[in-house]
């Protein structure tokens, strides 16, 4: 298994969040970004897209995967090809 990462671009997690299920909702001002799942718990989440820059740091993608209620092997799998 690959080793988490210690940080990761932001278009690589909207991949995973896109992988998942989730749509983005309509961006409202800020850099808060929704995303929605009928089918999946959480129904909602909100991220922070980084600024400046791109790129998420190691603290905010662990506790981003957690909010996801997602292990990091099962983050891992599904980064494979984002």
């Amino acid at each position: 298994m690959q080793d988490f990462p210690t940080q990761l671009p932001w278009r690589r997690f909207v991949c995973v969040l896109h992988r998942l299920g989730y749509v983005p909702q309509k961006a409202g001002r800020g850099s808060v970004r929704v995303f929605f799942n009928a089918t999946r718990e959480p129904h909602t989440v909100s991220f922070r897209e980084p600024h400046p820059g791109d790129t998420m740091g190691p603290a905010i993608l662990r506790k981003s995967v957690r909010k996801l209620m997602l292990k990091p092997d099962e983050f891992m799998e599904l980064l494979t090809g984002c």
